[in-house]
């Protein structure tokens, strides 16, 4: 339930922003410039090849991150960052849903109330909460006082998730270190307003709803593993349709395809051919904000653009795994049973089915679809996730 700790990734990324997110890197003297994206659209963004990714997921949480895109023509060297990168988008989503529904909830409080009655010219609503204005405002907070009501919520939710009892002692440091990122997620004046609401029914209220919804979100969080896992296995898959394809095309088959993908001295020749031409995959997760439409916020879409010649095959696969049959094994053991060489759709079909039933716990909406673009080679796989 916890994501992996990297402070640096090192990968070329693209990333483009909501208006939110041009207005504060211009109010700030960023300059940004026009980005063609593999949709073939423009948007203002930037490049970059190697990230901090705190301030990435910063700002995912901010609502100021559009899309993300990386293009590569093997994905492989860089699987652990792949997968990285995946987490830290999914529990950025997580982390500014959890901050949106408890910030709403805060609103009916009765200090809220107080407070707009006092000041009707300067009125706490959900935008200026989330958006910061009042810190300023408020006093000083009892930090100390504060680190005890977190940990009261932690554990009180802990206690409450299925299954606590299976466990490891690492597993719940870890639940319990990602319970803590929720809450400091929260804006600062959940705090104050938590702090000096304490010993009455107001309070008693808010802490349950905080409670009750943390527990909910570490649930939630365990699709992270998941997404990730099937999201490798889909890129590695395009790269090994890319080479294959790429092979025939200079080999004629005259060199069996399983010895050039596991000779490196080929493989690496292949994909330097394919880097002098051009010819590059591309992972793209776009991210709906909160400003967006009703029925598209919170919506996390995952494409992966490939050239494949075997696009009904494949599509076909993707229609038929995803009901199929979850229950011989578990996710964990699945993928351990198979080898990192073993190149295969399969397992990332089978990863489907787990995706759609986790998700369908844990109330969050998934869909996967493969499309082709008219007149061209272009596939593109989507996987679409929309939290309620």
């Amino acid at each position: 339930m916890s994501e992996k700790k990297r402070s640096n990734i090192s990968l070329p990324l693209i990333i483009t922003f909501t208006d939110e997110g041009v207005s504060f890197f211009r109010n700030h003297n960023k300059k940004l410039i026009k980005k063609r994206l593999s949709n073939n659209t423009l948007a203002y963004g930037m490049s970059l090849e190697e990230f901090s990714a705190p301030s990435i997921q910063n700002m995912i949480i901010a609502n100021y991150v559009s899309r993300i895109e990386l293009s590569r023509t093997a994905f492989t060297a860089k699987r652990s960052e792949i997968m990285d990168i995946s987490k830290l988008i999914f529990y950025g989503i997580l982390y500014r849903r959890f901050s949106k529904i408890i910030t709403k909830r805060f609103m009916e409080s009765s200090f809220v109330s107080s407070w707009n009655r006092s000041n009707p010219t300067n009125i706490l609503d959900e935008n200026s909460i989330l958006s910061n204005i009042f810190i300023g405002k408020i006093p000083s907070l009892n930090n100390e006082m504060i680190d005890q009501i977190k940990y009261k919520i932690i554990i009180s939710s802990l206690s409450s998730i299925p299954g606590l009892e299976d466990l490891t002692g690492e597993e719940i440091t870890k639940t319990k270190q990602t319970g803590k990122k929720f809450l400091d997620s929260l804006n600062s004046l959940i705090w104050y307003i938590l702090s000096v609401s304490q010993g009455n029914q107001d309070y008693n209220q808010l802490h349950k709803d905080i409670v009750n919804t943390l527990r909910k979100y570490l649930e939630k969080s365990k699709i992270a593993e998941y997404l990730s896992l099937m999201i490798m296995e889909f890129a590695i898959n395009a790269e090994i349709s890319q080479l294959k394809k790429l092979s025939k095309r200079l080999y004629k088959d005259k060199i069996d395809f399983g010895r050039i993908i596991h000779n490196t001295t080929i493989r690496n020749e292949l994909i330097r051919f394919l880097e002098s031409r051009n010819e590059f995959l591309t992972l793209s997760w776009k991210i709906r904000g909160t400003a967006n439409s009703i029925g598209t916020d919170n919506k996390l879409q995952i494409m992966i653009y490939n050239k494949d010649n075997e696009y009904k095959k494949l599509k076909q696969k993707i229609t038929d795994q995803k009901n199929v049959d979850i229950n011989k094994t578990s996710l964990i053991d699945f993928y351990q049973e198979k080898s990192e060489d073993e190149f295969n759709s399969d397992l990332g079909m089978h990863y489907l089915s787990y995706m759609q039933e986790a998700c369908k716990e844990q109330q969050i909406f998934f869909d996967s679809h493969m499309d082709q673009i008219t007149d061209t080679d272009l596939n593109i796989i989507t996987l679409s996730l929309l939290f309620q």
